[in-house]
Order: structure tokens, then sequence, then C-alpha cells
């Protein structure tokens, strides 16, 4: 009696393998071919999942904003003091502690570049943001609540300036990876908070 195949598995054991691939060689070479082989499977069993080239990567992408989505929802607010927390809620876009980490924002890097340069990848870019944009919106709602902000400031415009920040430090994060430890991103969170909040 043939194995019953777990589709849920198969169709992870294929992304992670486009992820290593992308992350490794780029999306030159992520052809369905290399996945393949990269997750040792037969070409006929990943075009089974994914037909074309798009399917993988529109899952791909869903699959990167889930996990990032679950990050943001299962931030845990500690006893350290809103300013710590704030500092704790940005290390979760900006992950620089463990290699698996490292190569999740290089993968997201790619993709955003990939996704301004062609059409069909819109809609995904722009959901990340959004929620990104909802994250930031959450934390200067709680530093405002907490008195670290002044009263005038404009949530929106700070939470849209925290987006670019945020995004600039995962670039330069994932382009100059050895500048770039998990300290050194800490640091520059640290700094920019400072600027913005009434903190000494």
């Amino acid at each position: 009696m043939p194995k019953k195949i777990d589709h849920a598995e198969r169709k992870d054991q294929i992304v992670e393998a486009t992820f290593r691939i992308i992350h490794y060689f780029g999306f030159e070479k992520t052809t369905l071919r290399e996945i393949a082989k990269e997750a040792e499977l037969s070409l006929g069993s990943v075009q089974h999942f994914f037909p074309k080239q798009k399917d993988i990567y529109m899952f791909a992408m869903d699959v990167i904003y889930q996990r990032f989505e679950e990050r943001m929802q299962n931030v845990v607010q500690v006893n350290l003091g809103v300013f710590e927390n704030a500092v704790r809620m940005i290390k979760q876009i900006v992950q620089a502690n463990t290699e698996e980490e490292r190569i999740e924002n290089d993968i997201w890097v790619k993709f955003s570049i990939m996704a301004t340069m062609n059409s069909e990848y819109q809609e995904p870019k722009k959901r990340f943001r959004e929620v990104n944009l909802s994250f930031a919106k959450d934390i200067f709602r709680m530093l405002h609540k907490d008195g670290y902000i002044k009263n005038s400031i404009s949530i929106n415009d700070s939470a849209n300036s925290l987006i670019i920040f945020i995004h600039g430090l995962v670039f330069e994060s994932v382009i100059y990876a050895n500048l770039y430890n998990a300290q050194v991103v800490e640091n520059e969170i640290r700094e920019y908070l400072r600027r913005i909040c009434n903190y000494n």
C-alpha cells in the first residue's frame, strides 16, 4: 500500500528548499528543477503542488508573512517598562539573533526587491507593509499612553517613519551582515527610540 502523503508537510519541505536556494544562490538559480533537487523530490512531485514558479513564490511569500504575523502576535509584554517593551517589539521585526532569522531577513529583502519589478507580487508586498505599519502604530500608541512621546505627535506619521527606519536597518543588516550582530541592532533601535522619546 503506497505511503500516504501529508500535503502540508510536503509543501513545507518544498518551500524550505526554495528559501535555501533563494538565500544562497538568488532568484536566478531558483528553478523548479533546482528546488526539486534541493528538496530531494522529483520535478513532478514539486509541480503537483506548484505547477508554476509563480505558485511557489506566492506561497513562500505568504509563509514569510504568516511567520512575521505570528511573531508580532506572540510578543510577550514583560514587566520591564514600556520603553524596554518597545525595544523588544521592534527587535521582532529586525531579527539578528540566529542564522535562521538572518536568512529570513535576507529572503524578505530579496522578495521585496523582486516584487518591485513584477506586478504579480505587489499584493503580498503591500500586505506585508500594512501589518508592519499596524505594528508600528501599536508601539507608538503604547509609548504615547505612558508619556514617552508628546501629545502633539502624529501617530500615523511617526509609525511611517519607524517603518522606514526598520526597513533600512533590515536592509543594512542583510547587506552588511558582518557589521550587524544582535547587540548592534539593539543599540540602533535604542538610539532611534531615545531620539523620539522623552527618555534619558
